[in-house]
């Protein structure tokens, strides 16, 4: 080791020899950059990103990771201005924390022909705590508008190795350059790969340092366009051009290798070890007391667990913060607030007192990512459930929200694969996160109409699986606020509202509404058209492209179901009613169904739309455009009533 660390001159002399010009230099703004008024290669675009360079190295004998940046962006619109505020996360741990330094930052304005600079002043720079591990740097740039052209640098250091900085070519707005330099000694065996749709050009070179080799790799990629969230997929980070890292090993000469990033067994290994973790759930003893007297007199395994899930979740409320770990839950109880982590660390923990044997579940949340398994990096992961067998059956359990049943999953979790963690085996495996239940709704009405066209009568709604969650979430706002909501831009008279089961978290929402629809059916002469779907029809086709490069990702099977009878007006006749139909996806995914039939003076009418998967891969995205293309038709066909 001695002979290594009389090399660190010579690394740093060698280094900066092979350094390359920067592609930008600071302050230097072309005019033509200043007069820019919409960017030639996407003219929608709010802003674009002049040039984003960034390069990492690793100092190996300081045990230092020192990570660059240098950010232009353009104002094109209004809503581009949003770019100005800027968010560097810093990990820390135990008293060793990531900082920033070298911060500058100036907002370029073209003033009568000149240029003239705002520099960043220190109150508009701050640090915010995220969660356990982790705080943001935020800053704003200070007098932007449409026009001004925004530049920011600054140096990110860092005593923590395994956490190379990862680069992002793609973003919501298109990119004129983005370039990527990184810098890795030798020693340090380093796993990365790629994703998203777009090569950037690569070079790498091998550096000789005296005792070792610096790898020089450098990505680069010109006019990247702008990354388009489409409907219904999972978080963009899953799906943007990038390149990701992972420290695998550390190899220094006359040393034993130093395995960095491990295995999932390790990690989950460290996990059951952690105080805040696997201690977290067999300690924390206070909670005992309270247990013994939730459950006092209740010997059925269903109703303990029944009574301590119940008690978790309207106790402690959920601060929106996801974390996989718990500290001080004495202060968590008192304070009645707490993480996820927190908050089913503590569930757990009750759980284990009661005589229950917990599995934990880690995942990561639809909006952190998918995780990839070949990489077994512990920051992939940001959540925690809890699971327990009973009568052969596992139960998931999530006490973050009041309003799901047992063994119900937040839509947030399911995002491909968790680790289960076997308590009793010491072990772990692979589960898949799908729904247990579907989003169910159905609207029933029954309706008079009359001869101007206005319809009296009831709406009912009955709402199950995670449909009933998200009305009972929205129901716990207000009233009012709800039926706002429910009307949305409907001109809609409510006399009369009954809720009956929004307090009955184990059965499906119901409710019912006394209504007056002035502006549904209109009037031509003799003739009254209406669609029987009271406005809650799909309209609007969400998969609008003809190739989709991700996959659609609705969360959990859904149906939605509207039922209708409409009684007609006196002295009038169906004249015209849409044909009965049904269209169907292959090998059972889903099918729509429409059904109309006239008895007498009623119309009885039947929507029905079912899909039975949550996924669908981009191979089956034209089956499904067609199948949405085909009902939505279908939806928006009308009834026609003639005056005799």
């Amino acid at each position: 080791m001695r002979y290594l660390l009389a090399t660190v001159l010579l690394f740093g002399a060698i280094l900066s020899s092979y350094s390359q010009k920067d592609p930008v230099k600071f302050g230097e703004i072309p005019m033509e950059d200043l007069q820019m008024t919409t960017y030639a290669p996407d003219t929608s675009a709010a802003a674009v990103i002049l040039a984003d360079f960034g390069e990492a190295r690793i100092s190996p004998f300081q045990g230092k990771m020192l990570f660059e940046r240098h950010t232009r962006i353009k104002i094109l619109k209004p809503e581009g201005t949003s770019w100005a505020d800027v968010e560097v996360m810093l990990y820390h741990n135990g008293s060793a924390d990531e900082n920033i330094t070298n911060l500058k930052a100036v907002t370029y304005n073209l003033e009568n022909g000149k240029i003239v600079k705002t520099e960043i002043s220190k109150d508009a720079v701050f640090l915010e705590k995220f969660n356990k591990n982790y705080n943001i740097k935020k800053f704003t740039l200070p007098n932007v508008k449409v026009g001004s052209v925004i530049e920011y640098s600054y140096k990110h250091n860092s005593d923590f190795l395994a956490n190379f900085p990862n680069w992002q070519f793609q973003h919501k707005i298109p990119t004129r350059l983005t370039e990527y330099r990184a810098f890795i000694p030798s020693f340090f065996v380093m796993e990365r790969y790629m994703q998203g749709y777009l090569a950037p050009q690569y070079d790498t070179k091998n550096v000789p340092q005296g005792s070792y080799e610096d790898k020089r790799h450098r990505w680069v990629i010109e006019n990247v366009p702008a990354f388009k969230p489409e409907p219904y997929m999972t978080s963009e980070s899953d799906y943007v051009s990038k390149i990701n890292f992972a420290l695998a090993y550390i190899n220094f000469p006359g040393e034993p290798s130093r395995e960095i990033m491990g295995t999932w067994k390790r990690l989950v290994g460290t996990f059951m070890g952690s105080e805040a973790f696997g201690k977290a759930i067999t300690g924390n003893n206070f909670l005992k007391k309270k247990v013994e007297e939730l459950t006092a007199g209740v010997t059925e395994p269903e109703k303990k667990l029944q009574i301590i899930f119940d008690y978790v979740k309207n106790t402690l409320k959920w601060n929106e913060i996801c974390d996989t770990e718990a500290y001080q839950l004495k202060d968590v109880f008192e304070k009645k607030i707490g993480s996820s982590g927190d908050i089913n660390i503590a569930l757990a923990s009750m759980l284990d007192k009661a005589g229950f044997v917990v599995d934990p579940i880690l995942l990561s949340t639809r909006e952190h990512g998918f995780i990839r398994t070949q990489v077994p990096m512990e920051s992939q992961i940001n959540y925690v459930v809890c699971s327990v067998m009973l009568n052969g059956k596992r139960i998931f359990l999530d006490a973050t929200e009041p309003f799901i049943p047992l063994n119900i999953l937040p839509e947030r979790c399911l995002n491909g694969q968790g680790i289960l963690i076997l308590s009793n085996e010491k072990t772990f495996e692979w589960i898949n996160l799908e729904a247990m239940s579907k989003a169910k709704t159905v609207v029933n009405s029954d309706l008079a109409l009359s001869a101007s066209g206005e319809l009296t009568g009831k709406v009912s709604f009955t709402r199950d699986g995670y449909d009933a969650h998200r009305s009972r979430k929205k129901f716990a706002e207000g009233q009012e606020a709800y039926t706002k909501s429910l009307v949305g831009s409907r001109s809609w008279e409510i006399s009369k509202s009954d809720f009956q089961t929004m307090d009955q978290i184990n059965t499906a929402v119901k409710e019912v509404h006394e209504v007056t629809i002035a502006d549904h059916a209109s009037v031509a002469g003799d003739l009254i058209y209406v669609n029987p779907w009271m406005g809650f029809n799909i309209t609007d086709n969400p998969f609008k492209i003809d190739n989709r490069l991700y996959p659609v990702d609705f969360g959990s099977p859904f149906e939605r179901s509207i039922l209708t009878k409409i009684t007609i007006p006196e002295g009038y006749a169906v004249e015209e009613v849409p044909a009965n139909k049904i269209f169907a996806l292959p090998n059972g995914m889903g099918r729509y169904v429409c059904s109309i039939n006239v008895l007498g003076n009623t119309i009885s009418c039947t929507s029905m739309l079912i899909v039975n998967k949550a996924l669908f891969l981009q191979a089956e995205y034209p089956i499904l455009r067609e199948f949405y293309t085909q009902f939505i038709a279908k939806q928006g066909e009308q009834i026609v009533l003639k005056k005799k």
